[in-house]
């Protein structure tokens, strides 16, 4: 089973992503902010990240930095309602594999998932 760890204070991207990959054989473990994502990084070794750019705790960008600090190769992609060039570069910059907004449709986000995943 492949692993997912969502770093999103946004309980209801949380449950939007478990609907979408619902029937992929995909664990999704949720991080609410930066300290919770890192830890659950070093415990779970998840096989992608999916990092929002606004936390409560923290930019997207500096949790990108740090889980880039821990394992250079993490697969992280960042998800976000921001569509903005500059914070696109910034993230991309950062360590992130792909930026996708937020506002995509549903098919989009799992065949994108699942592809990061190589499934």
């Amino acid at each position: 089973m492949k692993k997912l760890l969502l770093a999103d204070d946004s309980e209801l991207f949380y449950k939007f992503l478990k609907d979408v990959l619902k029937k992929e054989n995909i664990k999704i473990i949720w991080a609410k902010n930066k300290m919770e994502a890192i830890e659950k990084f070093e415990k779970e070794e998840p096989d992608l990240i999916l990092v929002d750019i606004i936390l409560s705790d923290s930019s997207g960008i500096d949790v990108i930095k740090d889980l880039k600090n821990l394992d250079e190769k993490a697969n992280i992609i960042v998800i976000s309602g921001l569509d903005k060039q500059e914070v696109i570069k910034d993230a991309l910059d950062a360590g992130a594999k792909d930026y996708i907004v937020k506002n995509v449709s549903p098919r989009y986000f799992r065949e994108k998932i699942k592809s990061y995943l190589n499934i």
